[in-house]
This record gives C-alpha cells, sequence and structure tokens, in this order.
C-alpha cells in the first residue's frame, strides 16, 4: 500500500507555534501519511525542533535550506513528497484530529477527486470567524464546475467586491499530488498572493472536486511575525508578478475566466492601495509612495474597466487622475470608522 497523503510544513520563525502544528498532525486518526518538515532557513529554534520530532518519528521528514520564501518552502516540499495527496499546513496553524480520515471516507475512498476543498475558521484572540464553502457538498464534475463554479471561482458578482465562490487559501484544500505536480506556482518571487497564483489554476484544471462543509482547519491569526500583519512596501512589484504570472497560466483560456482574472487584478491594485495605510508615514509620504510606484509598474495597464462594478470603476479612475492624496485620505477616515 502507498502513501495516501503528504502533508507540507513550510516553517520559518514560528517557534512558539510551531510543537502544536506538528503534534496535531502526528494526532491524526488516519495514519498512512508522511510529514514534510521544511525549514525556510529559519534564525530561531525551529530547525532543531524539526529534527528532534524526526527522530522520534520515521514518518517525518525535514528539509532544510537556504530561506527562500513560502512559495520556494512549498516547492522544496513538493519536490520530495511520495503521497497520492498533498495538504499544506502552516506552521503557525494547526488541523482538526480527523482531517485526513474524513476526506478519506467522504471524497478519495470512492470518488478520488483531483482537489478537496473543506472549512477553515480564522482564530482571532476575541473572536472565530468560520468560512465554509458557498456550494453543498458532494462531488462536482467537470459539467458543473463549467457552468455553476467556474463563472463565480474568483469574482462572483452577485456578492461583494472581490469575494469569489473559491477561497483562495490553500490550506483548507488537499490537492492529487499528480495536478499540483502540473499546477505548482514556479513564481518564487510572489510573496503576497502566492496561494491565488496556483489554487485557481489546479481548480480550473481539476476534472473534479469534492466539496465538504465541515470546519477541519484552523487558520491562526494571532501571529504578529504574520504577512498579513506587517507592512510591506514592495506590494506593487509583488502585484506585477502575480499578475504576470496568472496571465501565463490562465489567460485566453475562456471569457469568463479573463473578466474573473481582470476583476481579479483590479482588486489587488485597490488592496494595495489599501496597504499604504498599514505604513506609518505620513498621507504625503504615502501617496509620494503610490506614486513612485504606479509610475514604475503601471499597474492600471493591466486591468479593464469594462465588468467591474461601479465602486471599483471609481476607485480606479481616481488612481487613473493621479489623486493619491485624496484616495489615501478616503481610506483613512475607512479605516478609522471600521475599528
Amino acid at each position: 500500500m502507498g502513501i495516501e497523503y503528504t502533508v507540507i510544513v513550510p516553517i520559518y520563525k514560528v517557534e512558539k507555534y510551531i510543537r502544536k502544528c506538528i503534534d496535531s498532525i502526528l494526532a491524526q486518526s488516519f495514519k498512512n501519511f508522511e510529514l514534510v518538515l521544511v525549514d525556510d532557513g529559519s534564525p530561531d529554534n525551529c530547525p532543531d525542533i524539526c529534527d528532534e520530532y524526526a527522530e522520534k518519528d520515521e514518518r517525518i521528514k525535514v528539509v532544510h535550506k537556504k530561506n527562500g520564501g513560502l512559495v520556494s518552502a512549498r516547492n522544496a516540499g513538493i519536490a520530495v513528497a511520495r503521497g497520492d495527496y498533498i495538504c499544506y499546513v502552516d506552521g503557525d496553524d494547526w488541523i482538526r484530529e480527523d482531517l485526513l480520515e474524513t476526506i478519506y471516507k467522504r471524497a478519495i475512498k470512492d470518488y478520488y477527486p483531483d482537489m478537496i476543498i473543506f472549512g477553515i475558521v480564522k482564530k482571532f484572540l476575541d473572536k472565530d470567524e468560520e468560512i465554509l464553502n458557498d456550494m453543498p457538498e458532494g462531488l462536482y464534475g467537470k459539467e458543473v464546475l463549467i457552468k455553476y463554479i467556474y463563472p463565480y471561482m474568483m469574482y462572483d458578482s452577485r456578492k461583494i467586491f472581490c469575494k469569489g465562490l473559491i477561497f483562495p487559501a490553500a490550506c483548507n484544500k488537499t490537492y492529487k499530488t499528480k495536478l499540483l505536480k502540473e499546477h505548482y506556482c514556479k513564481e518564487e518571487r510572489i510573496r503576497m498572493g502566492e496561494d491565488n497564483a496556483f489554487v485557481y489554476e489546479c481548480a480550473w484544471f481539476s476534472n473534479d472536486i469534492y466539496i465538504c462543509n465541515e470546519i477541519m482547519y484552523y487558520y491562526n491569526q494571532l501571529n504578529p511575525g504574520a504577512m498579513n500583519h506587517t507592512y510591506d512596501p514592495n506590494r506593487f512589484i509583488n502585484n506585477k508578478y502575480l499578475y504576470n504570472y496568472m496571465d501565463n497560466m490562465l489567460s485566453g483560456q475562456n471569457k469568463i475566466l479573463d473578466n474573473q482574472l481582470n476583476a481579479f487584478k483590479a482588486y489587488w491594485l485597490i488592496m494595495a492601495i489599501f496597504h499604504e495605510i498599514k505604513s506609518n508615514n505620513s498621507i504625503l509620504q504615502a501617496a509620494s509612495h503610490v506614486k513612485e510606484q504606479m509610475k514604475q509598474h503601471e499597474p492600471l495597464k493591466y486591468i479593464q474597466f469594462a465588468g467591474l462594478p461601479i465602486s471599483a470603476k471609481v476607485f480606479l479612475l481616481f488612481l487613473k487622475l493621479r489623486m493619491y492624496i485624496f484616495v489615501l485620505s478616503f481610506i483613512k477616515i475607512i479605516q478609522k470608522y471600521r475599528k
């Protein structure tokens, strides 16, 4: 009997959380899996902790590598994976003890689908935010995917901008290894949105997807070192890498998919502008940075206004008119009101 799952854990500066993560995987009721711990050049005690666990359990394989970012770490795990399916667990998260068993019994045993998507809960200090699929549980074949899922996969025009039917996290999905090895993210310079870069590609090229509406993954929002908590002045160049990569992998396949990609790019540009408020810069300094980045990377050239909601069109029009101080001032007011 072969290995059913390879669980890949990319690890970087998560010493406080990594034991809970690994323990939740080793406690799985389904035992036929290998665990690949990828130490992405972590400068804390994570490398030693990984080796410590590997000495205790023969299912664990440790990959030590030079720091290259999340995409690089995941790819190093894929390269050594031997399981029929691959799961990702981030080093500061944890999983329900019957995750592997549940998806095996519900989906893999009878259907052997290309992807399985399950529920996730974001764990905040004072609340939990559950994210389930906006689709009934069950198997979705290619014809159903084409008709009901792909037109709303990345951007569901029936909902707020830019929410899609498929939540773009890598960690609440299980991928057939053959599919993932063909459609993993090959652009290792992407540091934000790397999940989007291959999740939608894998979904598009899947012959079938099983939806499991149970919460089985715990997404830790308490790690202050996580990328979503820190300001990154390189969001615009990151978006450029992301746009180019996703265009190369998905554009031209289908008009509906092209429209989805266009909305996705608009959303990521808008979020890059919102992200500037996380910096400690004044509005004038932030506007100067935005002006420089817009000139250097020209994100608007990737985006068509047609098909976007009015709110997005207005926002992008202000950017086109270079009204950066006005836009950032408006965002700051919105953020203050939300808090």
